[in-house]
C-alpha cells in the first residue's frame, strides 16, 4: 500500500485531546486521525471537520495580515534607521 504523508495544524490543546483519546483508545495518534477521516460519512464527523478546515483557513488569513503588517512595520523601522545613518553621516 502506498502512503503519502498529510500535516495538519492544531491547536495545543486539540492535540493534547487528540493524544488523550488515541492513549485511552490505546491507538497511535496517526491511527486515531485516520479512523475518524475514513469515519467521516458520520454526519457529526463532517461538520467537526468542516469546523476545524474553516477555523484554519481563518487562522491562515489572519496569520499572512499579520505577517504583512509586520514586514510593513520593520521596512519602515529599517527606512527609518537608513535615514538617521545618513544624517549622520552627513553631519
Amino acid at each position: 500500500m502506498k502512503s503519502e504523508r498529510l500535516v495538519i495544524l492544531v491547536t495545543p490543546e486539540q492535540k493534547r485531546s487528540l493524544a488523550r483519546r488515541a492513549k485511552a483508545l490505546d491507538l497511535s495518534v496517526a491511527e486515531l486521525v485516520r479512523r475518524s477521516a475514513e469515519g467521516a460519512g458520520d454526519r457529526e464527523s463532517e461538520r467537526t471537520l468542516m469546523a476545524l478546515a474553516a477555523e484554519l483557513q481563518k487562522a491562515v488569513k489572519g496569520s499572512r495580515a499579520a505577517l504583512r503588517a509586520a514586514l510593513a512595520e520593520t521596512e519602515a523601522t529599517l527606512k527609518q534607521v537608513r535615514a538617521r545613518r545618513d544624517d549622520r553621516k552627513v553631519a
